[in-house]
């Protein structure tokens, strides 16, 4: 019967329903969705760095580590660098490809490229004149 109840404006502020009348859970939410999706991406490109830089021993970090006492700190520390890191640009680079509200076509990608004209440059005079004084 939900024919006969004229629709309601979408409240971003409002709390979302399920169909049952409850909350709507995480998994249901496009924009988090999206997030976690590029979170994990950003950690499985973490964790693929962090084993090319520990397996061809760049800058000799692995033997450094190797020779610390407590070897799990400093690879923690690579880890959650490069975690940070990888994780941020994934989800900033996701929302950034998001469609905007201006776009009238959907294509997504932010906004379209500016048309650059091409015209032939015209050779002009200018009159120079010194800004210098005359020393007598």
């Amino acid at each position: 019967m939900t024919a006969d109840r004229p629709s309601a404006p979408y409240d971003p502020a409002a709390p979302q329903l399920s169909p049952a009348g409850g909350p709507t859970p995480l998994r249901h939410q496009p924009l988090l969705r999206l997030l976690f999706v590029n979170w994990l991406i950003g950690a499985g490109v973490a964790l693929v760095l962090v084993v090319a830089v520990l397996v061809t021993d760049t800058a000799h970090l692995r033997s450094l580590m190797m020779a610390s006492d407590q070897p799990w700190i400093p690879l923690f520390l690579l880890f959650f660098g490069f975690l940070v890191t990888m994780c941020s640009v994934a989800m900033a680079t996701a929302v950034m490809l998001l469609p905007g509200d201006d776009e009238s076509d959907g294509s997504g990608g932010g906004s379209a490229p500016a048309t650059v004209e091409t015209r032939t440059p015209v050779p002009v005079r200018v009159a120079v004149r010194s800004n210098t004084r005359r020393r007598r």
